[in-house]
């Protein structure tokens, strides 16, 4: 194995730790995304690749595939004449739009909390709830514009380089 391997091999390694660790998910999943993130800058990698290059079963590596395409972290093309599916990773501002999906899905259970706290009072500490409450909420709308901001500014990136 040459020094490229090595390399590419412990940064597979690291991003399997950190997507298991931080993302919650399992670890062949965390390596396919980690493969895929490092190899598919030209092109995708396909199903048999991605079975050989594991070292897992097939149903292993079919289960793990599928849940990375369900929660978005990748997706997949054809090409003309192949029937094969070449994965690859989603595109980082579709990744960004997920966050910004789960942070506004948690911006609207907070709202629904302060019209119920505002309408019932039950707790003794009301008040420092609702304190709070706006805090978080001031958080999640600076966070969600931090989101936007990345998002358009790799939209920008990528339209600039497709006319070039």
């Amino acid at each position: 194995m040459d020094n490229l391997e090595k390399e590419k091999q412990k940064l597979i390694e690291m991003f399997g730790i950190h997507f298991e660790t931080h993302h919650n998910l399992p670890p062949l999943a965390s390596r396919i995304f980690g493969t895929l993130i490092l190899n598919c800058r030209i092109k995708g990698l396909t199903f048999e690749e991605l079975v050989e290059i594991t070292n897992a079963s097939k149903s292993s590596v079919s289960t793990n595939i599928n849940l990375l395409l369900k929660l978005e972290k990748i997706n997949y093309y054809t090409l003309p004449g192949d029937r094969r599916k070449h994965f690859r990773p989603s595109n980082l501002s579709d990744r960004i739009k997920n966050h910004l999906k789960i942070l506004n899905s948690e911006v609207q259970i907070c709202d629904k909390i302060r019209e119920f706290d505002e309408q019932f009072k039950l707790s003794a500490d009301y008040e420092k709830g609702q304190q709070i409450l706006a805090v978080y909420l001031e958080y999640a709308k600076d966070f969600e514009k931090l989101l936007q901001d990345a998002i358009a500014k790799i939209n920008e990136i990528e339209n600039n380089n497709s006319t070039s």
